[in-house]
């Protein structure tokens, strides 16, 4: 299987098998000129292969510690980043929001930047406020997206954000837009609660699109992992069915959330057939568990996003943001190496690796660097796009920690060494 010669190959050092079968879905969707669309699986939130850079910033928020300043706060994220980091100015102002920009990480076909939003009118922004927002700009045929909230500081109503890109060409103009700040968006990520199922069945009621679901409130309970979420009824309906509905506190909705079934050792029992929308809540049909089966549950698990009273905040702030590449060192190759692969260049950086080749016998391959010490390492493979108008792909290598480009002699891949002094 390629998975695991790539996994032999790179020596483990590199994409798992999930983000592997993301990178080929994103060059097959490329390759046949596929229109926007959700990806099979998750990579990264809001990734997209598209003619345009679109950045869907599903952002969770961290409460910001007391005493450091905006730009300590950053520096201590940036980590090792920080040297690769460059002051960026620009902002937007409109309903009461400012929009400011603080700083940007960029080499040729990566971007992170960092802004802040703030609620100048105050109480509207919260420690659990997603953002949607889309940054712009001309990509290599498809781009990788990403996106984290630093901090939140409630004292000054202040999002420090963080949206990122692969793909991009960062010479070109860039423009950051806020499209949404959504305080209302909530995430549960693990309500504990008791597996308490009676072994009569329970009494159903059916839905007017006629899905048979659990009346509410016939053997409710309550988690301490959340005073908002709860269980109205669970157990066996009279067709020997399994359900779990849950209920919400008034003013809350479901968005998302799931109900599961686990047992002693942590392991899942039964997996979600169906769920039915119900009143202030969700009733979740769960398959291949019996009456046989209850005493193997040791908890159920309540999971996933859903809806507070709180108004969304819509509008449109814009912002071009001017980004400054880090170092780079640029190997013409053009010509075919190992494995039917014609490699058109590579751009070495103290971050990433970008390689222009057109595909061989195979979708991938390992990229190696070899450091003054001698040391040699694999380089995990990121990001891979097509770009049909040239019909090259672009593969993206990113170091777990950024180097020093000084430090790096040689780059080794498809059977061939680079020197890089």
């Amino acid at each position: 299987m390629w998975k695991q010669e790539y996994k032999q190959e790179l020596n483990a050092i590199g994409p798992n098998p999930e983000q592997m079968a993301r990178l080929r879905w994103m060059v097959e969707q490329a390759k046949q000129g596929l229109p926007e669309t959700r990806e099979p699986t998750h990579y990264r939130p809001g990734r997209r292969a598209v003619a345009t850079v679109v950045l869907c910033a599903a952002l969770a928020v961290s409460a910001l510690a007391a005493g450091p300043s905006l730009w300590q706060t950053l520096e201590a994220h940036l980590g090792p980043y920080a040297p690769f980091a460059r002051e960026v100015e620009g902002t937007a102002t409109g309903q009461g929001i400012r929009l400011e920009l603080l700083s940007a990480v960029s080499d040729g076909y990566t971007a992170r930047v960092y802004y802040t939003l703030t609620d100048q009118k105050g109480g509207r922004f919260n420690d659990h406020t997603r953002v949607h927002a889309w940054l712009k700009g001309t990509t290599l045929g498809g781009v990788a997206l990403g996106s984290h909230v630093v901090s939140y500081d409630a004292d000054s109503g202040t999002l420090l954000m963080e949206t990122s890109v692969e793909g991009v060409d960062t010479s070109q103009p860039v423009e950051l837009e806020v499209l949404e700040i959504d305080p209302a968006y909530y995430m549960l990520w693990d309500g504990r609660f008791e597996p308490v199922v009676p072994e009569k069945p329970l009494e159903t009621e059916t839905t007017a699109e006629g899905e048979v679901v659990l009346k509410a409130g016939q053997n409710p309970q309550t988690s301490p992992d959340t005073d908002v979420v709860s269980i109205s009824s669970m157990g066996f309906d009279g067709e020997g069915n399994f359900h779990i509905r849950l209920t919400l506190a008034e003013g809350y909705s479901n968005d998302a959330l799931l109900a599961v079934p686990y047992n002693a050792a942590g392991e899942q029992i039964g997996t979600t057939k169906a769920q039915t929308a119900v009143a202030r809540g969700v009733d979740s049909l769960i398959e291949g568990i019996t009456q046989a089966d209850v005493a193997d549950i040791a908890f159920i698990r309540v999971y996933g996003p859903y809806r507070g009273p709180e108004e969304t905040i819509e509008g449109t702030w814009t912002l071009p943001v001017e980004l400054k590449a880090a170092e780079q060192k640029i190997i013409q190759v053009g010509r075919t190496l190992a494995d039917g692969f014609y490699v058109e260049r590579i751009e070495v950086s103290g971050m990433n690796i970008a390689v222009f080749f057109r595909d061989g016998d195979k979708n991938w391959f390992p990229v190696w660097v070899t450091d003054r010490a001698g040391e040699t390492a694999g380089v995990p493979l990121d990001y891979m796009n097509f770009n049909a108008d040239t019909g090259l792909s672009c593969g993206i290598w990113s170091y777990e920690t950024p180097i020093d480009l000084k430090n790096l002699t040689a780059l080794t891949l498809l059977g061939e060494t680079f020197p890089l002094d």
